[in-house]
């Protein structure tokens, strides 16, 4: 049985060992996301339509040209009696008739078309922050995610040293019962607790199976993708006062806010320019021709010409819609006002409250710490009296599971830190400086 154990266990490391890779960094998997995932894609996509928006071209400052041309024939015959007696009788007659027309225009001057040029620009940095609030919104998810393989990882290495511990408690208590100092009853013990650590290992496993290809999902590669990543954790010298200055300054949602009141303040704008008038050129080119059938008054004629002149629109009178809009154009800058003075508040709540979050786990990953020395000390006394015959199964197990549960919970306020300490940068502007 304990060598049935082992092969196994040796097996699946061997599994694991042969599909060991590079390690993958949290720098260049937020690279591979940059460039891959398709939100990102999609978004950029987005910005490739306001550019094109955001030119003269888009609001019609390119002159205009159109072409038309005709033709028809008839085919008729026409009896015609005049007052002397004689009379003029034309069967299948055959008449033809053709014209073509060449014509422009071009606007000199027209504010509101410049007015709103300038709009479109502003557009277009809109765009460029819905583009910065995808990337942020998909790189807060793949740290997310690389931190719970991180997690999970460590979770499988102690998962790992458990399970040896437990093949090698199985192994001795099967020698003491071979040489008559053991109890049946501790071999079948030792062995539950050998198929309990291995199912735990083989659970976890595949949940680190799964969040792998979650994670390569968000870096936008194939899902097969064998990764390892670094389970090492940095964490960055913050300050409250820092983080609060930046997100006055930096915060995304608060940019995107800002530059909506800009850009309906440009409506102000372009209801203003559209009292003023508009000045535009037209010229036009035409040739008509038309061939009658004999007998007819007129047998053939044609005309053609250039025809040229400027036309000046200017709406004295609306009836009142410009001065309607304009009111209900205030009263929408006045929301988004309100809106910036309610987000400036939530904002400020949630850095303060991810803060003292941040602080508390700072906190509790100091006292696990502490916690995994003391049960790492206990497991190695217990261990030592165990193999001295000093101390039982059951203590020798409860002292396991206890390095087992501090090592867990220590990975676990590792990482939960970091992720909180990535949330607060994320509400300062920092996430991807």
């Amino acid at each position: 049985m304990v060598k049935k154990h082992r092969f196994l266990f040796f097996i699946f490391f061997l599994a694991r060992a042969g599909f060991s890779q590079d390690i993958l960094t949290p720098e260049e998997a937020v690279n591979k996301t940059l460039e891959n995932n398709f939100g990102i894609k999609i978004a950029r996509q987005n910005i490739s339509i306001a550019t094109n928006n955001a030119t003269k071209t888009a609001v019609g400052y390119n002159p205009t040209v159109n072409a038309t041309a005709g033709a028809s024939a008839n085919v008729g015959s026409s009896t015609q009696k005049f007052g002397n007696g004689n009379e003029n009788v034309v069967n299948n007659a055959v008449s033809f008739a053709g014209n073509a027309n060449l014509s422009g225009s071009y606007t000199f001057y027209d504010e509101a078309r410049a007015t709103t040029l300038e709009q479109l620009k502003e557009v277009l940095n809109l765009s460029n922050l819905q583009l910065r609030q995808t990337i942020e919104s998909n790189v807060l998810q793949l740290i997310s995610r690389y931190y719970e393989v991180a997690r999970l990882t460590a979770s499988v290495d102690v998962l790992e040293q458990t399970l040896q511990v437990s093949n090698r408690r199985l192994e001795r208590v099967q020698y003491q019962y071979e040489y008559g100092q053991g109890l049946r009853l501790d071999i079948l013990n030792a062995e539950v607790d050998v198929q309990r650590d291995s199912i735990n290992l083989i659970n976890n496993q595949q949940l680190l199976d799964n969040s792998k290809r979650d994670l390569n999902v968000i870096m936008g590669v194939p899902i097969e993708n064998p990764i390892d990543v670094d389970t090492s954790v940095i964490y960055q010298g913050i300050s409250l006062e820092n983080l609060r200055a930046g997100m006055s300054e930096q915060n995304v949602d608060l940019l995107l806010l800002e530059k909506n009141v800009d850009i309906n303040r440009y409506d102000l704008k372009i209801i203003e320019a559209e009292r003023k008038p508009r000045i535009s050129a037209t010229g036009s080119y035409s040739y008509n021709q038309q061939k009658n059938p004999p007998g007819a008054f007129i047998t053939s004629s044609n005309n053609r010409g250039l025809n040229l002149g400027v036309n000046l629109s200017w709406s004295l009178v609306d009836g009142g819609l410009r001065k309607l809009r304009e009111q209900n154009t205030e009263i929408n800058l006045q929301t988004l006002q309100l809106q910036e003075e309610q987000l400036l508040q939530e904002l400020d709540r949630d850095l303060i409250n991810t803060w003292e979050n941040y602080q508390n786990a700072l906190y509790v990953l100091e006292a696990e710490r502490k916690n995994l020395s003391t049960s790492e000390l206990n497991f190695q006394r217990t261990e030592e009296q165990f193999n001295l015959g000093q101390s039982t199964s059951v203590e020798f197990r409860q002292a396991q599971l206890n390095l087992l549960n501090a090592a867990t919970n220590y990975n676990n306020a590792k990482y939960d830190a970091k992720v909180i300490e990535v949330s607060l940068l994320q509400l300062a502007g920092d996430l991807l400086q």
